[in-house]
């Protein structure tokens, strides 16, 4: 079953979700384990981030 996804829809996720981790790193520091996840968190949000710029890119294209 294929599902399309909006990426308006997607994009707006993506700023929450950034958003939320920019916070809770400021709110949660001292922490190894928590410093740990929040970055880890970053590292995976900045790749949808990069996708979602190259897939915007390439649909104005098409």
């Amino acid at each position: 079953m294929a599902h399309e996804i909006k990426l308006e829809t997607v994009t707006n996720k993506a700023a929450q979700l950034n958003a939320l981790l920019f916070t809770i790193s400021g709110e949660f520091t001292g922490n190894p384990i928590t410093d740990n996840l929040i970055e880890l968190a970053h590292e995976l949000s900045d790749s949808v981030a990069c996708w979602l710029i190259e897939e915007n890119a390439h649909r104005k294209e098409s």
